[in-house]
């Protein structure tokens, strides 16, 4: 096996695991709807009260999309902007990484031989699935101590400073309580999942097709 082709087998499966991964992502940070699933039963959501609820939830999903240039204050707290705005960052990168994912797989797909590329995707989309089911295996497995991982090991690593840490008076404090990260991230590692699967069906079907097609 070539050397190109060994690279492609290492990489482009992780690639693909980030391309699905963004798709639910997406929907959870530009939309307020996890938001408003996470309040029928986040007790905190009932002291915010619905409207305030309703409108810091469509707020900091139209401040991801770049529809506001900033949160407004208040309600929301100057630390809790300053952190949202580096989340929103963090998005951003993520976004513009999903289109360079996007690029790098349209310019494989044009260039590559016709007769190995589609065997080769479903390779790297079963390698994908799999990679996905052992995280979502991990996550659950971990689900029971989240709280400590997510506060004394992710953010930590993750972020340079204590602005991360909210209290009752910020609206995340309201809004994202550490069980909505927990559940979000499952739903984003579930969904990546069946996406994953979705694809290596979707393959296997074209290639039975193809070789139907062939026989004939």
């Amino acid at each position: 096996m070539p050397l190109l082709a060994k690279l492609k087998t290492l990489i482009f499966p992780f690639l693909l695991l980030l391309w699905l991964f963004f798709i639910p992502l997406a929907s959870v940070v530009y939309t307020p709807w996890t938001y408003a699933t996470n309040c029928q039963w986040n007790l905190r959501c009932e002291q915010l009260g619905s409207t305030k609820t309703d409108i810091a939830s469509h707020e900091l999903a139209s401040f991801f999309r770049h529809q506001l240039h900033t949160l407004p204050s208040p309600p929301w707290s100057e630390k809790e902007i300053r952190h949202l705005t580096e989340v929103r960052g963090m998005y951003d990168q993520a976004f513009w990484l999903f289109i360079l994912i996007s690029i790098v797989f349209v310019l494989d797909f044009v260039f590559s031989r016709r007769s190995s590329r589609v065997q080769r995707y479903q390779t790297y989309a079963v390698i994908s699935r799999n990679l996905m089911l052992g995280l979502l295996v991990l996550m659950l497995v971990i689900s029971p101590f989240f709280r400590f991982f997510w506060m004394e090991v992710f953010h930590p690593l993750v972020f340079s400073n204590q602005l991360w840490r909210t209290d009752p008076l910020d609206i995340s404090w309201y809004l994202m309580p550490s069980h909505y990260f927990l559940w979000v991230i499952i739903f984003l590692l579930a969904t990546t999942l069946l996406l994953s699967q979705i694809l290596v069906w979707l393959v296997s079907k074209f290639i039975k097709q193809f070789i139907d097609q062939s026989l004939k």
